[in-house]
């Protein structure tokens, strides 16, 4: 705003001094040395004017981008007949849900035939020798669901392996399936040589033309140096599916979704299920039994490093292991396998780091079964 002549001479020092020689009957601009002044004031004046002018254009402009950035992000809700344009994208939770399956392990408890229930994934692992977007899949879970007592210091081995999954196109009316993983040969539980992980990998995945789905890239487990960096941190949002006791489903299976936050990434070791001292994330995720081996997903859309990723943008942290129980007597996190014995819950879960499922994937073990894999399935007929 523009002060008129009164105003230089209430607010200006300068002026005051030579009010003297200004008009003290009108509003018109003066003569002499406070003319000088009022046009270098009027001036400065413009200038500010324009200032704030620009930066509310620089404001519209920066809400105009991020707003039509956003739109450009979100999925079309309808499409005209004849468009080719992709199918929209589900949400990321529908995807997170199509990863898991459902897994009930057998066994005998001397001559009582008992069983357990938890929670799997899938994991793709390519491999070029084989051709391009080719690789190998692999069911994940925990070694306490598919070693049964381990965690109580008396492993049992299991016998059956049944896997429930959703079909892709129903059977009976039924819109999942039962069928038992057939044991033997290659198809036998790799784990890892570090006795405290929890962790156990099978070298089989259903047909994706009968089951419906999701394998988890390699590519999108989460390694030790994104914890290094700083990409993932205490705070950000993660989010499971996996078993519901109560409810998992009649006609279909039914994964159960829960959200938390990363609790705490220590570096020194904790105790683990299985009764060792291991690496392990904590996340404030009320997880319960029959989660046991449920895949957790990090969400590093947001603010990192400074950039702004917009949207969502989910990597595989780790795998749900255990929580541990409300009673101060508890030092060692709780099973969260299917048993029928509860504890109260703390509401803090404990997670498998994704480093640790990399190792095992990677293990000598598991390339060389990948490797006779390879000369079998590219030898020449």
């Amino acid at each position: 705003m523009l002060l008129c002549d009164s105003d230089y001479q209430r607010y200006h020092p300068r002026v005051r001094e030579v009010k003297g020689k200004t008009c003290e009957k009108t509003r018109h601009a003066p003569v002499g040395e406070y003319c000088k002044i009022a046009r270098c004031a009027r001036s400065m004046a413009r200038r500010f004017a324009q200032i704030r002018r620009l930066r509310i254009l620089a404001l519209v402009s920066f809400i105009f981008l991020v707003a039509f950035k956003s739109l450009a992000q979100q999925p079309l809700q309808s499409q005209q007949p004849g468009n080719n344009a992709p199918a929209p994208r589900p949400p990321a939770t529908a995807e997170i849900r199509k990863t898991v399956g459902f897994l009930e392990v057998t066994y005998h408890d001397g001559s009582t035939p008992s069983g357990v229930i938890g929670t799997c994934f899938f994991v793709f692992v390519p491999d070029k020798r084989l051709g391009e977007n080719q690789g190998f899949g692999y069911l994940v879970t925990n070694r306490h669901v598919a070693q049964p007592g381990i965690e109580s210091g008396t492993p049992h081995e299991g016998e059956e392996v049944v896997l429930r999954m959703n079909l892709v196109s129903p059977e009976g009316g039924n819109e999942s399936a039962v069928k038992q993983i057939p044991l033997g040969g290659r198809i036998h539980w790799f784990f890892p040589s570090d006795e405290a992980v929890d962790l156990a990998v099978l070298p089989f995945a259903p047909d994706q033309k009968q089951c419906d789905y999701l394998k988890v890239p390699l590519s999108l487990i989460v390694g030790p140096d994104q914890i290094a960096s700083g990409d993932i941190g205490v705070g950000d949002p993660v989010v499971f599916a996996g078993y519901f006791s109560n409810f998992p489903g009649t006609i279909r299976m039914e994964p159960i979704v829960r959200e938390g936050v990363i609790a705490m990434l220590p570096e020194e070791k904790l105790n683990t299920t299985l009764q060792k001292e291991g690496k392990l994330f904590l996340a404030d995720l009320h997880a319960f039994h029959g989660n046991s081996g449920s895949p957790v997903f990090v969400n590093l859309a947001g603010v990192h490093h400074g950039s702004v990723v917009l949207g969502e943008d989910f990597r595989l942290l780790g795998v749900i292991s255990g929580y541990y129980p409300e009673s101060a007597s508890f030092s060692v996190p709780a099973a969260t396998v299917l048993t029928g014995e509860v504890h109260d819950n703390s509401g803090i879960a404990t997670i498998v780091p994704g480093e640790e499922l990399l190792k095992l994937l990677n293990s000598p073990e598991l390339q060389a079964d990948r490797d006779s894999q390879v000369k079998i399935l590219t030898k020449s007929p």
